[in-house]
């Protein structure tokens, strides 16, 4: 059985004998479209109502003379003049036989007053639970005040140290110095042969510059007893409120 030989191989990349029917294919499916709208247009297309006209009946224009008595009646009842409440004429008022059927309003004969006003009620005066005048609180009692023994009087004392305490005494009241942190200020003070304050400096110090002044003066003004041995010799002074001792 022969069999058919395959196409020879050729170099080529691209395949040059296969055609492409895309294009016809797109075209086709465009022409199929188009036929399936308009279709789509004829089934679903908006059919409007044809309106009916109704018969119109023609007018006429009658003309009526007012000299006619028969027309004149007509003018009168379009006009609404034939009634009794809107005719020109003279109302004709029906004589009644019998007067007991003669209409009587209930109102008739009646004349219409001022009513008179209801007099004023009489002034009720509630009772007042608190006037101007009363007390709302009730009276203290007077409570008897203790008599507050005054404070004991306080002096402010120059403290010596122990060197300083062997020459003259440990204590030494000072005149009144309006000091108010006493163990803030100290002193270190040099001491010659004779007892005197050779030296006075303050070791810390207070912000008032007057105080200062004064707590230097006092300690200037300090003696001890002399000395032989020693020509200075130095020691602080601080300062401390005590009480005074009550005679």
């Amino acid at each position: 059985m022969s069999t058919k030989p395959p196409p020879p191989a050729s170099g080529l990349i691209f395949a040059w004998g296969v055609r492409d029917y895309s294009m016809w294919r797109l075209v086709g499916a465009l022409v199929l479209l188009m036929a399936a709208m308009a279709g789509f247009f004829f089934i679903f297309r908006i059919v409007h109502p044809v309106a009916h006209r109704l018969p119109v009946t023609p007018q006429h224009v009658i003309s009526l003379d007012p000299n006619n008595p028969a027309e004149l009646a007509l003018i009168h009842r379009a006009q609404d003049r034939s009634f009794a409440l809107l005719s020109d004429a003279e109302p004709v008022v029906p004589v009644l036989a019998n007067p007991q059927m003669a209409f009587h309003p209930s109102f008739a004969g009646h004349q219409i007053r001022l009513r008179e006003l209801d007099p004023p009620s009489p002034a009720i005066r509630q009772p007042r639970l608190f006037t101007a005048s009363a007390d709302v609180l009730p009276p203290v009692p007077h409570r008897a005040v203790d008599s507050v023994a005054a404070p004991p009087e306080a002096r402010l004392h120059a403290i010596m140290s122990p060197a300083l305490a062997k020459r003259g005494p440990a204590s030494v009241v000072l005149s009144p110095i309006k000091l108010t942190q006493p163990t803030r200020v100290q002193f270190r003070v040099a001491i010659g042969a004779a007892g005197q304050i050779v030296t006075a400096l303050p070791l810390s110090r207070v912000d008032d510059a007057e105080v200062m002044q004064q707590l230097h003066d006092a300690v200037r003004a300090l003696r001890f007893a002399p000395s032989e041995v020693k020509r200075v010799e130095w020691g602080e002074i601080s300062f401390r409120w005590e009480v005074a001792a009550t005679p």
